[in-house]
């Protein structure tokens, strides 16, 4: 009998094989082939997800330092597998969600307001320091004017106010989804700044 492509234990563990690989999950600890990614130590993720009637695909990324891996995994419509995927990713999301990216959101908040840069997402790539965000050869836009941020189709959306995004980057791309948490804090200091109004 063939081994499953994904694999929920009682205690919260999963399993998702793919490609000859394996990613497994338990507490704060996924593993991803041979590496071993502790969330706490984390410093970059990446996920994404792309979904259609009969098919699924999605993907994790995480690296600390130079150790860095992206485990890929596809669902089609056969039996349950699409629901399989669905809730293996809703569970992976949820750790790293819970578990890295507030974290990586208050170190990237620290090294902004250092005076520093840090950046999120890869084409376009958005970078942002004190004074706000900019897409590479595009204006900058001020904190002040910064909406929010959100997670959409496949994309990290900051919003000004007008009918499209002022800025835009895939989810594809180092901490790009950390972006709306580091937009919320920032914008949140920059309204309680002795100079807002």
């Amino acid at each position: 009998m063939a081994a499953r492509k994904f694999s929920f234990t009682g205690s919260g563990e999963l399993r998702v094989s793919s490609g000859g690989r394996t990613l497994a999950a338990a507490g704060d600890v996924i593993v991803i082939g041979d590496r071993v990614f502790r969330l706490a130590e984390v410093d970059r993720v990446a996920y994404h997800a792309a979904a259609r009637a009969h098919q699924a695909s999605y993907a994790l990324g995480l690296a600390r330092g130079p150790v860095r891996s992206r485990f890929v995994f596809d669902a089609f419509r056969r039996g349950s597998e699409l629901e399989e995927a669905r809730e293996t990713w809703r569970r992976l999301v949820e750790l790293v969600e819970a578990a890295a990216c507030p974290r990586i959101a208050r170190a990237a908040v620290d090294t902004i307001t250092a005076g520093a840069t840090a950046r999120f997402g890869r084409h376009p790539r958005i970078v942002a320091d004190a004074e706000g965000l900019r897409r590479w050869c595009a204006p900058k836009v001020p904190w002040a004017a910064v909406l929010g941020a959100d997670l959409h189709a496949g994309q990290v959306r900051v919003w000004t106010g007008g009918p499209e995004p002022a800025l835009a980057t895939g989810m594809a791309g180092w901490n790009a989804v950390v972006l709306p948490r580091v937009a919320g804090m920032m914008v949140g200091r920059e309204k309680e700044s002795p100079g807002s109004h």
